[in-house]
């Protein structure tokens, strides 16, 4: 049994744990300071513009994580989000877990009201192949740069 709950300071620590797992499967370890990035999670996890949703099992070990940022937009003050990390432990992978934190997320987005969800990907990557299956049939393309070297 898999429940989705939304992460709140008390949850810091599973936080970090997963997030800087999520970093080292991406490569984005590196470099990273954790102390400085315990004290920014803090107030993200505090903020309304930042949903974290964990997904624990029946033992209240996290299994998961789905991490999104709200932000207003110009089109009538409407709300944008963007999926900024989206996590599955490996040992819990293809049982359905990514798929309910993706649901949940895509929820609670249209209950704040969010104009769209955006989220990118490497083309061809796996991962795209399951953002896909979520996808209306209107999706739009967007295009990304890399501002750094």
């Amino acid at each position: 049994m898999i429940e989705i709950s939304r992460a709140g300071v008390k949850d810091h620590g599973m936080v970090t744990a997963l997030l800087f797992q999520y970093a080292e499967e991406q490569g984005l370890r590196q470099g990273l300071d954790r102390d400085r990035w315990e004290r920014v999670l803090a107030g993200l996890l505090d903020s309304d513009a930042w949903l974290f949703l964990l997904a624990a099992d029946g033992d209240g070990e996290p299994v998961g994580i789905a991490v999104v940022n709200w932000s207003l937009t110009l089109f009538g003050s409407s709300v944008d989000g963007r999926i900024v990390a989206l996590m599955v432990d490996r040992s819990r992978r293809r049982e359905g877990v990514g798929g309910m934190l993706m649901e949940e997320l895509l929820a609670a987005s249209r209950r704040r009201g969010c104009r769209e969800v955006e989220v990118a990907v490497n083309a061809g990557d796996d991962v795209e192949a399951f953002y896909r299956k979520f996808l209306p049939d209107d999706c739009r393309t967007m295009l990304g740069w890399y501002c750094s070297d």
